[in-house]
């Protein structure tokens, strides 16, 4: 099975240069757990859940401190034709949630590992 049977089109982004607590807020209000950061079109970072309770134990101000200083720079990505265990292999070995999904260098979704269990629930 390939990532573009499972993966979500719907992509949330950061601005490297804006607040944690803006892109946190972005996080709440669209039910996501990372969200792309993008120079221009092309993808420069990820900013997770984890990211951000870093950036918390480490004190740092959610109101001054900027995305950039947490987002996991240059992030694994998928494609499309990727097979889905390739991207539960990435997600092992990253100890990671969430892959951007990319096309043509593009960010086109996002696959996260909820997306993951339900294909194995759907399959089941």
């Amino acid at each position: 099975m390939k990532v573009q049977s499972i993966y979500r089109s719907h992509v949330v982004v950061a601005e490297r240069d804006e607040p944690l607590a803006d892109a946190a807020t972005r996080m709440r209000e669209h039910r996501v757990g990372s969200l792309v950061v993008l120079d221009g079109e092309r993808l420069a970072g990820i900013l997770t859940e984890r990211d951000l309770t870093r950036a918390i134990a480490d004190g740092a101000d959610a109101e001054t401190v900027l995305v950039a200083a947490y987002m996991t720079e240059c992030p694994t990505v998928v494609s499309l034709d990727s097979d889905v265990r390739q991207a539960v292999v990435a997600m092992l070995e990253l100890e990671c949630r969430h892959l951007p999904v990319v096309d043509d260098g593009r960010v086109v979704g996002m696959v996260s590992i909820r997306d993951l269990l339900g294909n194995v629930i759907r399959v089941a």
